[in-house]
């Protein structure tokens, strides 16, 4: 383990000379074909451009853009342009359906979920599987340069919609259900895919796509191999992987480390922090419109901090949000990533730390086991130090700008609770003032389940939305309370969403990425593209809840013909 490299939050004052590129593909990440293309809106999603195959290698295409540039003056039309693009590129997919050797259409969890409905509902959930399994075709792995998509060798479970590649965070999730089904060969492979990327980017970026090569996303790998492990007991595999769980931990050490000053000591902790030039590829026209009018200098910082809360996953929230007097009203414009310490990805480290020890313990390697466990402790401590708020009796992001607590509600204000990261002691003599600050909250009121802020601002990690991730992060943290009050209450809050995503299943036949707080069964919207199907997180998720809950959750408030066998 590297010793552990102190970073500054670093004011305003870089410019782009400073900066890597957004990936060393130009075609994808920095050119004037990009710019020109995303720019005249040929097509109404970014991203639909960027997952697009050179038909011929880089080269070419961009000697062959700079000819068709010239023929038109450098100013072609919108028509021409199209023209050039369905001449040099294809939209042929790069993947292939796949048929997990190892699916399985009955899979035993199914005889725990007493509900006869939710049983029938659990089986629907399990069989679309088969339907988010891809591979990568050979000719990616022939011809690596003319694609944005990573050749990774393993099948894996695309989200669905419009995101066709392999997402760091949403992969715990997924894996989780896949656990649950039966399907350890393909949860293994998919954890694979990722150390893959490990050993290709020095981390695991956002996606399998080089676009999102200068970005990770929250460090979910150690949970994701002790949760597979607990299913199979795969010491061999630890063995074989702990050097790269290791390298995980070392690249946030490395690269997005903050020192946080309270009280007169210094206390190290964690930021998302993405810096590269331009635009994000696959947002390229959005973010450089919400530019316009910027100096270098702020344009920079704007690209910087929206490819930061990227990161973070929550693309976007007030939760990035940051205005002079340090509030979280504003717009997307107002985003200050960089100068936030979040309690999520602050929990999740420490969580992945002691994973790290356990594993080494497990491994007979009782040296290295001591020194993650230390770290993991001193993660803790700092979480505890910086980030609770006494008075509120709850966690918060730290806003390094101002020096102060962001003190609204989020869904991640509980992540600590959800990775273990809170001292037994503490916990035990402030679980009934956590459990009253999270039911006076108001996020676990709403019939279509947890919302992730309150805040009704549009962006789609705001109010009314509803994302699985974080109802199994809230369910889980409520549960470690421990109280039987607290044991109750994530009960009921994973019934709520079950219910919900239930209902949405009979009405629209799909599993949606995100649900409305407001209304049980009905889809999220906001943000920057329309509501995805599939949806890989939503399956695993509630395959957690039936999986653990399934013999006291119920489709409806009836004890009748839905709770027969």
């Amino acid at each position: 383990m590297r010793e552990l490299v102190i970073l500054l939050a670093a004011a305003a004052g870089l410019v782009s000379a400073d900066l890597p590129n957004t990936c060393t593909k130009a075609v994808y990440c920095d050119s004037d074909l990009l710019h020109r293309v995303q720019m005249a809106r040929l097509y109404n999603d970014s991203k639909t451009f960027v997952d697009l195959q050179m038909n011929f290698d880089e080269n070419t295409t961009l000697t062959e853009f700079e000819k068709f540039l010239n023929l038109h003056d450098r100013n072609p039309t919108k028509e021409q342009l199209m023209e050039f693009v369905n001449e040099y590129f294809s939209n042929d997919n790069e993947l292939e359906e796949w048929q997990p050797p190892d699916f399985n259409d009955n899979p035993a969890f199914l005889i725990k979920i007493k509900d006869k409905a939710l049983r029938e509902f659990g089986k629907g959930i399990n069989n679309i599987w088969p339907l988010l399994a891809r591979k990568v075709k050979a000719e990616v792995f022939q011809k690596p340069d003319q694609f944005s998509l990573v050749p990774l060798s393993h099948g894996f479970i695309i989200p669905g919609g419009r995101f066709k590649e392999i997402y760091y965070w949403d992969t715990f999730w997924i894996i989780e259900g896949l656990l649950i089904s039966g399907m350890q060969e393909t949860a293994k492979g998919m954890i694979e895919n990722l150390i893959e990327l490990l050993n290709l980017f020095g981390h695991i970026p956002n996606g399998s796509r080089w676009y999102y090569q200068q970005r990770s996303q929250p460090p979910m790998l150690n949970a994701m191999v002790a949760t597979y492990f607990l299913y199979t007991k795969d010491l061999d595999f630890l063995r074989n992987n702990i050097a790269y769980l290791e390298k995980e931990l070392d690249f946030w050490l490395d690269n997005r480390v903050v020192s946080v000053n309270r009280g007169g000591k210094n206390y190290t902790l964690l930021r998302y922090y993405a810096p590269s030039t331009g635009p994000r590829p696959e947002s390229y026209y959005e973010d450089y419109s919400n530019t316009v009018g910027f100096s270098e200098e702020d344009r920079t910082n704007f690209y910087i901090d929206i490819k930061s809360a990227a990161e973070s996953g929550w693309d976007f929230s007030t939760r990035w949000f940051i205005m002079p007097d340090g509030s979280n009203n504003g717009t997307l414009t107002d985003l200050h990533t960089r100068y936030l310490i979040p309690v999520d990805l602050n929990a999740i480290f420490a969580g992945a730390a002691q994973h790290v020890s356990n594993f080494h313990a497990l491994l007979k390697n009782p040296q290295k086991a001591t020194r993650y466990g230390q770290l993991a402790q001193t993660w803790r401590d700092n979480i505890q130090a910086v980030l609770w708020n006494e008075e509120d009796a709850m966690w918060y992001d730290f806003n390094i700008r101002d020096n102060l607590h962001r003190r609204y509600y989020y869904s991640s204000n509980v992540a600590p609770l959800w990775q273990n990261a809170v001292n037994p002691e503490f916990l035990k003599l402030n679980a009934d003032r956590i459990l009253k600050a999270i039911t006076e909250s108001g996020g676990v009121d709403f019939p279509g389940g947890v919302p992730t802020s309150l805040i009704r601002s549009g962006e789609q990690w705001d109010f009314p939305n509803v994302w699985p991730p974080e109802v199994s992060i809230e369910v889980a943290a409520i549960q470690n309370i421990g109280t039987q009050e607290a044991i109750n209450l994530a009960l009921e809050v994973a019934q709520t969403f079950v219910r919900s995503c239930h209902w949405g299943f009979q009405k629209y036949e799909q599993m949606f990425e995100k649900y409305d707080a407001e209304t049980p069964g009905r889809f999220g919207g906001g943000g920057e593209y329309n509501v995805q199907f599939g949806f890989g997180w939503s399956n695993g998720v509630v395959l957690e809840f039936l999986n653990k809950y399934g013999s006291q959750l119920t489709a409806d408030d009836s004890n009748n013909t839905n709770s027969s066998a």
